[in-house]
């Protein structure tokens, strides 16, 4: 009779992967926060709500003064080309199209 060799001879536990997982799914929503920076300076007025205007205002002022990949590419683009990212941007996380960003919209999911 043949050895049966397992498929996971040393199987990680359920719990271990489960853990693992929310560790990343964590750290993915920081990263994606970090990523828009700061909901309350884009907060000009401090309202609890970053409209179209603070929206571009603040990231255009970010990327302006970075010099990362994406800053990059923001500073090659029209000044058309640029509101129009932003809009788009801006239409993506606004969730239930309500004309403004939230907490929970900049938080992202």
């Amino acid at each position: 009779m043949e050895d049966i060799v397992p498929l996971f001879p040393n199987p990680v536990p359920l719990r271990s992967v489960a853990l693992a997982m929310m560790a990343a799914l964590m750290a993915a929503s920081t990263a994606y926060a970090k990523n828009l920076g700061n909901f309350n300076a884009a907060d000009a007025n401090h309202d609890g709500r970053v409209t179209l205007q603070e929206f571009s205002t603040y990231e255009t002022q970010r990327l302006e003064t970075s010099n990362g990949f994406t800053a990059q590419r923001f500073k090659k683009m029209t000044p058309q080309e640029q509101e129009a990212r932003l809009r788009a941007r801006f239409k993506e996380l606004d969730s239930g199209n309500k004309g403004y960003l939230d907490q929970n919209d900049w938080n992202g999911p």
